[in-house]
This record gives structure tokens, sequence and C-alpha cells, in this order.
């Protein structure tokens, strides 16, 4: 059940997860396995950005790695409402076993049966001058004003009790009963609501990349980095983030941090090869004296969004005290 937000969240959280993870697993069960753990802790924890990190040795220049395009194309499968994975998800055999993954049943992964100010659609047909129809998962299309591409997914603001009406419009079937609603931020839920909304998944071609090309204006401002050879904070208590507005978590692979700097073109051309520790800003071992030699790459990640969600929520009661003000 997901507890009713109560106010607008202005940071963001990302991870970033190599795709040796999956080029660690045997079979396709075992692949879509992770892959789907991966996705349903990311949606758990309310990440808003996953970056799949390709750290493939020997890829052709222009090319992804196997296992970074799986873990791609099962988190976006994942992550897309279910009424929208026909007209947005093509067929792949990389999917094949992706259907019988537990479901986010994330907040826009709504059925049809309930109402909300936001939900998700895809552009089903769009005339200038006229708006576009979207399916948004309910008995009846959504009208907006704004004539889009076709296939394309957009968030809309709804509104808090549906608004019906009666299309005008000639060219995308004058007569017909219509929901009316108006173009969104994908960020809108969140950022008004503090209403999670789901991720989104970026394909990075190195490390290196992953902190070039952030999205976030004024980019990540606090990166931490995990690995058994971080340092140790006695527990998540006593564990303290400096103020952030854009988080970067990054995760290593099978060998670690260190390997995907060792695949990194950018950061081997330096003088000097820079240790994950100089990479990011803190640098934690989050399962001190761990029982097993080795911890999985999707383990890591339950384990430490765990750990750091202490510092994160005392973040969150920080920036809503100072926006109260």
């Amino acid at each position: 059940m997901t507890p009713a937000a109560t106010a607008g969240r202005a940071y963001t959280v990302s991870i970033a997860v190599p795709g040796s993870v999956i080029d660690n697993t045997q079979t396709m069960e075992l692949a879509t396995a992770v892959a789907g753990q991966i996705a349903r802790t990311a949606a758990i924890f309310k990440i808003d950005e996953v970056i799949v990190i390709d750290d493939a040795a020997n890829t052709e220049p222009g090319t992804i790695g196997a296992g970074a395009a799986f873990l791609a194309r099962v988190l976006q499968f994942m992550e897309t409402p279910q009424y929208l994975r026909r007209a947005l998800i093509p067929m792949h055999a990389d999917l094949r076993l992706a259907g019988t993954l537990p479901p986010l049943d994330a907040p826009h992964h709504m059925r049809a049966t309930e109402w909300a100010t936001y939900r998700e659609g895809v552009v089903l047909s769009s005339v200038p001058g006229e708006g576009s129809l979207l399916n948004v998962g309910l008995d009846k299309d959504a009208y907006i004003t704004q004539a889009l591409r076709t296939n394309v997914r957009v968030t809309l603001q709804m509104g808090p009790q549906p608004t019906q009406m009666t299309l005008q419009q000639p060219g995308l079937g004058s007569g017909q009963q219509v929901l009316f609603g108006q173009l969104a931020k994908p960020s809108s839920p969140r950022e008004t609501e503090g209403t999670y909304w789901g991720y989104t998944t970026r394909l990075a071609t190195s490390l290196s990349q992953v902190f070039q090309d952030c999205p976030f204006e004024g980019r990540y401002d606090l990166t931490v980095g995990t690995s058994e050879r971080g340092a140790v904070v006695p527990g998540p208590e006593y564990l303290q983030f400096p103020p952030f507005q854009h988080l970067l978590i990054g995760f290593g692979g099978p060998q670690g941090l260190e390997e995907c700097i060792q695949q990194d073109p950018a950061l081997q051309a330096m003088h000097e090869s820079p240790q994950p520790e100089k990479l990011f800003n803190l640098y934690c071992n989050t399962c001190p004296e761990q029982g097993s030699r080795t911890i999985r790459t999707e383990e890591a990640v339950l384990i430490s969004l765990s750990y750091f969600q202490s510092a994160i929520r005392r973040h969150a009661a920080v920036s809503t005290l100072k926006a109260a003000v």
C-alpha cells in the first residue's frame, strides 16, 4: 500500500549500475530475475534515475554490450505502465521472460478503476490545430489541445476529478466523449505532490559518461560510491549526507568500481588514473563484516539503498523545514 504524499520533493536520487551484472548470469531466467530485482529495488526506494553503465570489455565503438542493453530493456519494460507497453515497448528476445516478473506496482501504474491528479498516456492520434487523443488506461481517451507526435509517452494533469467533454474537433472524431487533460512535466507529480513517478533509464558507455551526461540542472552535487573497500561507518544512524539537490549512488560489477574505471578510456587517458575514492564525494562500505565472500550487485543495491535511507530522509526533513521557513 502506497502512503499518501503530503509535500513536494525537489531533490532526486539516481543510481548507476554496470551491465556486467547481467554478463555474470548463466541463464536467461537468472538474467531476467536479476534485472527485475534491480527494477523493484529502484521503485521501492523511489529512485528517480537508473543509469546502466556499459562496462563490457572490447566492445566495438558505437555499440552497446549485450549485458547493458539487456538490463536497460528490462528496466524500461518494468517502469512502463502495463496499459502503455504494447504501444511503447517493441517485442524483443531480451523481454521474452519479462512478463513473468513481479510488477513494480508504483503509483503511476494505475488501474482503470483508479483516479489521480496525474496519469501517464501515449498519443494515439493528433491533428495540427485541433489537438491530440491519448490512451491513459481508462474507458475513455484523454484530449489535450496540443498536437503531438503519435506513439509518444507523456504525463498529463487530469485534475482532482474527471472532466468529461464532447469532442468538437472533426479531425479527431467529433462527437465522442473524452476526458480533458493538460500536459505536465514528468517531474510534476514528485515536485508538486511528492508522489513517486517511476524512474528514467539512461545508458552510459562509460563511468565518466555517467557524470558528463547528467540530465539535471546543476549536475550531481553529491556522489557516493559503494564498495567493500570503502570507508566503514558504524551504522546508518551515524551516516551524514551534506546538503544535496541531485544525489548519485554508484555500484560496481563483479570486480567492483575499479573495473569500471579500467574499462573507461577517458579515465585511463588521464595522467594518473583515479581511484574510486577520488571520483566520488563519499566512498562507503555499506555491509561490513559480511558473511559471504562476495555480495552480488543486485544484493548490494538493495543493501546500500536500505543503508542510505536514514541519511536521505534526514536531508528531506531539513529541506522541508527550510522550504516552510
